[in-house]
């Protein structure tokens, strides 16, 4: 959670934030490529960020993933706004240029070339009513420029390029046409009928950038930095100009389907290039550069624009805080003004009738639109400019330069501030329906905050949303501190920080390494409350041997039809145990969940606590919807890490509670690759085991005894040497069993070996062969180069392969070490142990529940799915398999790059979503088929 800050200057007429006020959380981090954040804009599917590379970045909004760049501008990024009605995204450049993009296709539509050396352009605002479409922009020349944007005016672009054509995170070019930068010098074209603006080549002297002498009557320009300006409107009535100048139409198909124009030769990817003709500029709207721009609708609510009888351009209530212009009724006077709030115009935001203006030295000056006067003057930090304001339900944000985020209430109370960034804040945005707000810094990233909805909330909705209160603050009784919202304002409109996410939060918080009891209990304890909330009825299964707790949950289906055959029902098995996290080599603390770039990072979020929470929430889904007609048994145990150590002897105490099952699920392991879903069907056994050689004489010298004595050391290495021979296992007997691999299988390895750029044989090895390891060597003694260690301890693995037998692999093992250690006539004394062992594990191909499954992985993901082996091993799987009677299935949801065990462990939010809509899939499937 943020740091909190409570900071509530004498000159703020604002309470300091209290105590319990509550911090946002930070749900997901998107780090663009060393580039400063300089805008935002949102949609339904995608984040954009304007960058101070030239880049705008598209961001998932459900994954979090880098979908794309869209590439055109050459300069910075300095505003970007979306209109849902035309599905378009308006992007301002430094370039002095404004483009527009199809949102639907990520395809340039458009290049508006401004009036004049217009200079950077800071600003823009888009206004879509039934009579008029306007793109308004406010420049660094002082100068207020717009479009027309209708339909009936504008021809229609080209909108080609799809998704499809774009790689992840690749690029979407644009381009000017030859003839851009109409009244700039450089003629344009024009569609027939329509009206070109008159261009010289000589273009006129600007009044801001050749330095005009001041009009009479007006001041003189203050020696303080420019002013940024607010241009607002109550009503801002702009001339309805001729058809803007299109250059070189052609037959395509619009974003938002107008009737496309003939074609030309033009390139089908090029954008079209408008020109501002001269009647579409207000020049000298300020005296200082127009950083920002908001409209207010009127009194009546019900519009934005209006065209006056005259048809000549109308600015009304405009505000300045510098040098207000003349507007009706009267702005307030510019000493009032300069007095109570001073300095330039940074940012701007509108509540219903009341304007919030932030600028230089931390000031806030918040106006009220109907009688056009300054209500008060809020004070974020003294000495700190606002540089972005957002408006969430009746809450005000303010963002300031040196990181921090404050929030006011309805009420004007200072209720919360916390650290962001560690970079200047230069934008920000609000998603109401989602009670999210985002923020974009100079430190490269954009950062994605649950702040609660800022609307009523009521339980029982299906769809779950953060809580607002701290995580700490929840009951132990509502493990998942789930709150509801009562709608959202558009179908399908996302949560980023769904139930699943905050779930697995809390469950990555409690570091339940297998060794630490009293942590593995707290995690148990949770799972169960968890499991209950979700719809099951789960209980604890504990033993009185050292060994951790199991967690068991029955999920029950809708009762068959009388006279219909009994409903299918599913063991999944899982554990909450993980393996222990050293803090060292992580990017953070590794018992806090954390987001960056579409993955979230953890120890067990891959291995094995997310996918658990994937399948819960996935039967719970189905069970909310009434959809789920099978019933569902949840398995999960607190030792897998140690190698399940007492979980045969709890599985047997409650193998009556848990019935008769159909099929087993398990989900603990990862694809091929990190773009091809995979189904799992074969896992290697091993036999762990501990070799250790000792004399009965304590460490030595070694220039004192050496040579004198037989070294425990030297007999180890002896016989570890007769183990192997490269690759090849030396034990007697030891391939005699081995089942032969079958035609489809190596057919199968070179398919895998085509996407995984290794050979068939590379993979056979890892899959399907057997293998010895020798783990470690420990010594007495302190380890010195100098000291004969008494004893010396080996750990020795050795994987096994359909059909070799564990017992008889393990007491091989046991005869050929004590054989070779005889054969060497030592002195010392040789120990070997069997620690712990795991049988193999192969998947039957043909069964009805294995298809069921490859198909869900096939709907879901849309791509054939791979079939794969691995390597390691999983002890429970082959028991529960003979112990119920019934073949299981393997989904891994992991990627090959999720560093499970190691720093850094990680899964990706889409991988995540996916697999807990694949077992949804898979689950509504066994519930309609007739299986047998």
């Amino acid at each position: 959670m943020p740091d909190m800050l409570l900071r509530g200057p004498s000159s703020s007429l604002s309470r300091a934030p209290p105590p319990e006020a509550a911090a946002a959380r930070l749900v997901h981090t998107l780090r663009q490529e060393e580039s400063s954040v300089l805008s935002l804009s949102a949609d339904e599917r995608f984040i954009y960020s304007g960058s101070q590379g030239m880049d705008i970045y598209v961001w998932d909004r459900h994954t979090f993933s880098h979908t794309a760049s869209l590439q055109g501008h050459t300069d910075s990024v300095l505003a970007l706004i979306h209109s849902p009605e035309r599905q378009w995204l308006f992007s301002s450049s430094g370039d002095s240029t404004v483009r527009i993009w199809c949102t639907q296709t990520l395809s340039p539509l458009y290049t508006i070339i401004p009036h004049g050396e217009s200079g950077d352009i800071f600003s823009l605002s888009y206004v879509h009513t039934p009579t008029q479409q306007r793109l308004i922009f406010g420049c660094q020349n002082t100068s207020i420029q717009w479009v027309d944007l209708s339909p009936c005016t504008l021809q229609p672009p080209s909108c080609q390029l799809g998704l499809g054509d774009i790689s992840p995170a690749g690029s979407v070019y644009g381009s000017f046409s030859s003839n851009a930068g109409a009244d700039n010098g450089i003629p344009s074209q024009s569609t027939p009928g329509a009206q070109t603006p008159v261009s010289s080549s000589t273009p006129p002297k600007h009044k801001f950038f050749d330095s005009f002498p001041q009009p009479a009557g007006r001041p003189s320009a203050p020696q303080r930095p420019s002013t940024a300006v607010l241009t607002t409107a109550s009503k801002l009535s702009l001339q309805r100009t001729s058809p803007i100048t299109t250059p070189n139409p052609k037959k395509s198909t619009n974003c938002d389907g107008a009737n496309p124009a003939e074609p030309t030769d033009k390139s089908e990817n090029d954008p079209r290039v408008l020109t501002v003709p001269a009647e579409c500029v207000v020049n000298s709207a300020h005296y200082g550069y127009i950083y920002c721009m908001a409209l207010v609708r009127d009194a009546s609510g019900d519009q934005l624009w209006e065209l006056p009888p005259d048809n000549n351009p109308v600015l009304k209530h405009t505000f300045s805080h510098e040098f207000p212009l003349p507007s009706d009724p009267p702005a307030p006077s510019a000493e009032e003004t300069d007095e109570d709030v001073g300095g330039a115009v940074l940012a701007l935001a509108v509540r219903d009738g009341t304007i919030f203006a932030g600028g230089q030295a931390g000031r806030i000056a918040v106006w009220d639109v109907e009688t056009a006067t300054l209500v008060r003057v809020l004070v974020a930090a003294e000495g700190v400019d606002v540089l972005s304001l957002s408006v969430l339900g009746q809450d005000l944000y303010a963002c300031t330069a040196d990181g921090y985020v404050h929030r006011w209430s309805s009420t004007f109370q200072h209720i919360a501030v916390y650290h962001a960034h560690s970079g200047i804040i230069l934008s920000s945005i609000a998603i109401s329906s989602s009670g999210v707000f985002i923020t974009g810094a100079g430190d490269s990233s954009v950062k994605i905050w649950d702040v609660g909805s800022a609307r009523g909330r009521r339980r029982g909705n299906s769809k779950g949303v953060w809580p607002s209160e701290p995580v700490d603050d929840i009951h132990d009784g509502d493990v998942l501190g789930l709150v509801y919202e009562d709608e959202l304002e558009a179908e399908g409109a996302d949560d980023p920080s769904n139930a699943l996410i905050f779930a697995l939060s809390k469950f990555v918080a409690i570091p339940s390494v297998s060794s630490a009891r009293e942590d593995c209990k707290q995690a148990a304890v949770w799972l169960k409350k968890c499991f209950s909330q979700l719809g099951a009825d789960s209980y604890l299964v504990s033993s009185t041997e050292n060994v951790n707790s199991l967690v068991v949950a029955t999920f029950r289906g809708r009762p068959p039809a009388p006279g219909a055959p009994r409903r299918p029902r599913i063991l999944f098995y899982g554990h909450y145990d993980v393996i222990s996290a050293p803090p060292y080599g992580w990017l953070s603390d590794p018992f806090k969940l954390s987001g960056n770039n579409g993955a979230l990072y953890g120890r067990g979020v891959s291995d094995d606590k997310g996918p658990i929470l994937a399948v819960a929430f996935a039967v719970s889904s189905l069970l909310s919807r009434r959809m789920l007609d099978v019933d569902v048994v949840m398995l999960v145990e607190g030792e897998e890490e140690a190698g399940s150590a007492g979980f045969k002897g709890l599985f047997e105490s409650v193998k009556d509670r848990v019935g008769e099952i159909d099929c087993i699920l398990v989900s603990n392991s990862f694809w091929i690759d990190d773009v091809t879903p995979c189904v799992t069907y074969g896992l290697r056994g091993v036999v762990h085991s501990s070799i250790e050689i000792s004399s009965e004489r304590p460490d030595v010298h070694s220039g004192v005894e050496g040579g004198a004595i037989v070294e425990p050391m030297v007999d180890m290495v002896k016989v570890l040497a007769t183990l192997a021979s490269g690759s090849k296992v030396l034990i007697p007997s030891f391939y005699d069993k081995i089942r032969p691999q079958p035609e489809e299988e190596r057919v199968l390895y070179e398919k895998i070996a085509k996407v995984t750029k290794t050979t068939p044989a590379s993979i056979a090895s890892r899959w399907s062969e057997p293998s010895l390891s020798i783990h470690s060597l420990n010594v007495s003694g302190p380890g010195n180069a100098t000291v004969i260690p008494s004893s010396v301890k080996a750990k020795v693995s050795i994987r096994i392969v359909p059909d070799q037998d564990t017992d008889e692999i393990a007491a091989s093992l046991v005869n050929h070490v004590n054989n070779a250690f005889a054969e060497l006539q030592s002195p010392n004394v040789l120990k070997v142990q069997i620690d712990r062992t795991a049988d193999w594990w192969l998947g039957e191909l043909d069964d009805e529940y294995f298809h069921a499954l490859e198909d869900a992985v096939r709907n879901e993901w849309q791509v054939e799915p791979l079939r794969i082996r691995e390597g390691g091993s999983i002890p429970s799987v082959p028991f529960l398999e003979k112990a119920l009677g019934c073949h299981a299935l393997h989904l891994p949801m992991g990627q090959s790059s999720d560093q499970a065990h190691l720093q850094n462990e990680r899964i990706s939010v889409n991988n995540l979503r996916k697999g807990q809509a694949v077992i949804e899939r898979f689950l509504v499937s066994l519930g309609k088929r007739e299986l047998s």
